[in-house]
């Protein structure tokens, strides 16, 4: 039997109460599929909590794992009292889904997107069920510069933190955005890819359980990587469709409440864990990686 809530959307939010509020009204709004919404409430407060009730009359559940909610509400807030960051909070936000309603899709989205077409949702909805092979699906993601952020292919430890900074000097912008294929998304097709952008992704519930779902040994950054490398472990591909696109203000909520310093530590830590745990690269090397990060930094600063 068909679920009768085919799909849930899943929001990871931190300390952003009234972005998460304003995307649920004025885009979440516009999916046409029946789907349950549920917000992620991390090192939530009671009156953030409270906010999220008032706002959007959501059910605001106070244990995540309980096994008592109200079926009929459309938005469920958890309370989560700690900032777990985005593996594990996603996972919450999954299992929670898993356990009441057994949604076929689950559409993981950041709470700083547009939609540019009202029916994004249900075009990846369609796409998904006529591709079996299929494991992970993402729109065309645009930044509000009309930058492309989606998709992207797999690139090496050594050439994204060593080799396309110590190339600066000596290649023009033109031959280095040929050597490190930057503008892979700008010219990219539908079809399989290696990686979609995270902040709006939607995958066969089935197969996100059976693969694992999200290493939970990141916090934040390469999780859409990881996810890649998992779904490819049980036959599934990742997979990009064009027809249909959102626009991500990249960043808006990250820099609002983490430092840039701190941000970009846990950006190399968490890609670090990515490479030396699913692409085998040596510590050896991801050192001198972190050497030339930092002394980028430095030189920035």
């Amino acid at each position: 039997m068909e679920p009768q809530y085919p799909l849930a959307v899943i929001i990871v939010s931190y300390k952003n109460e009234d972005m998460s509020i304003r995307f649920v009204k004025e885009q979440v709004s516009k999916i046409t599929t029946p789907h349950k919404i549920i917000i992620v409430n991390n090192a939530a407060t009671s009156e953030s909590n409270q906010k999220y009730a008032s706002a959007l009359g959501a059910d605001v559940v106070g244990n995540p794992s309980t096994n008592k909610i109200n079926p009929d509400s459309h938005i469920f807030v958890l309370n989560n009292p700690v900032n777990s960051g985005f593996a594990i909070g996603n996972n919450l936000g999954a299992k929670f889904v898993h356990k009441h309603f057994h949604s076929t899709y689950l559409l993981f989205s950041n709470n700083d997107i547009r939609f540019k077409n009202d029916n994004v949702v249900e075009e990846l909805m369609h796409k998904l069920g006529s591709h079996q092979e299929v494991g992970i699906i993402g729109p065309m993601v645009r930044g509000l510069n009309g930058d492309y952020q989606s998709p992207e292919p797999y690139m090496s430890f050594a050439d994204r933190f060593i080799w396309i900074y110590l190339s600066t000097p000596f290649l023009s912008k033109e031959r280095k955005r040929s050597r490190f294929n930057l503008d892979y998304a700008e010219k990219a097709r539908e079809g399989y890819h290696y990686r979609v952008m995270g902040s709006f992704f939607m995958v066969p519930a089935k197969a996100y359980f059976e693969c694992g779902m999200m290493d939970e040994h990141t916090f934040l950054y390469a999780e859409e990587m990881i996810l890649s490398e998992r779904m490819l472990s049980i036959g599934k591909k990742t997979y990009y469709d064009p027809e249909v696109c959102v626009i991500h203000a990249h960043g808006a909520t990250i820099k609002k409440s983490i430092p840039s310093r701190k941000m970009m530590n846990i950006q190399f830590n968490s890609n670090a864990y990515y490479y030396h745990h699913y692409k085998k690269v040596s510590k050896l090397e991801i050192a001198f990686g972190k050497l030339v990060y930092n002394i980028l930094y430095f030189i920035k600063s």
